[in-house]
């Protein structure tokens, strides 16, 4: 059984009040599900690093971290691959670029109101996003 495991990072990426950016993966475990952009570590790399980097090569744009919502677990199986990840949630704030899907990851990329998210979010992301509502 093939295995994913270790750091990661998430962004939520808020427009206005009401929505933030979520993306559609095309990679396992998270195929199919609407998430918050993100990805795993790279040696010698910070977690704010990462999600800088991630959110540029996922989603076309450059990011601030403004700041940390929480560190979660996620774990499991799905589709045959076993997965744990330990994502730190940032709120981060474009800086520039424009969105762009990355090809061949990424299925879609959308604007979603937080009254009108999809469900089930990938994993832990229904309860990151939960507690960010409660800092709004």
């Amino acid at each position: 059984m093939k295995r994913y495991t270790g750091k990661t990072a998430t962004a939520i990426i808020p427009y206005s009040n009401d929505q933030i950016l979520l993306i559609k993966r095309d990679t396992i475990p998270f195929k199919g599900y609407w998430a918050l952009p993100g990805g795993r570590a790279d040696p010698g790399e910070t977690i704010e690093q990462t999600i800088v980097r991630e959110v540029k090569e996922e989603t076309g744009l450059d990011v601030e971290v403004v700041r940390v919502i929480g560190e979660y677990v996620e774990q499991g199986i799905k589709d045959g691959v076993e997965y744990e990840y330990y994502p730190t949630c940032f709120v981060v704030k474009p800086v520039g670029g424009d969105i762009k899907k990355q090809e061949g990851e990424i299925q879609e990329i959308a604007l979603f109101s937080l009254k009108a998210l999809p469900s089930p979010l990938a994993f832990e992301h229904d309860k990151m996003v939960q507690d960010y509502l409660q800092t709004l």
